[in-house]
């Protein structure tokens, strides 16, 4: 499964996940319209901008919908915890090819469906 995340997000993941899984930064709307696998995307009130979520899903793509915590980044010094925690993630994602929309907190603890 080819994995992209939104390059804002890209501090906040363990550099181990991101070369262990080949992470692809996105960088620009035309890096969304070549992927082909799942999205890492910050959060964003999906549920409000579903003509959004309907051009991601036009074009075949899967996201995960990144959380951030209110009181603050948990783990941040804790990268091999992070790393397994957004591994098991990207294993249930792909255990469900057609779901394609999730939104999970950034400590990975809460992967929820949207569909």
């Amino acid at each position: 499964m080819n994995v992209y995340i939104d390059e804002n997000l890209v501090p906040f993941f363990p550099e181990a996940f991101l070369n262990e899984f080949s992470v692809r930064p996105i960088t620009s709307e035309e890096t969304i319209r070549q992927a082909d696998g799942l999205l890492l995307l910050p959060e964003f009130n999906v549920h409000r901008t579903p003509s959004q979520r309907a051009v991601y899903e036009r074009l075949g793509l899967r996201m995960v919908f990144v959380t951030m915590p209110a009181e603050g980044v948990w783990y941040l010094n804790e990268s091999e915890t992070r790393r397994k925690k957004w591994a098991e993630v990207l294993k249930k994602c792909d255990k469900h090819p057609e779901v394609s929309a999730y939104r999970c907190d950034l400590n990975a603890s809460r992967l929820r469906s949207l569909l």
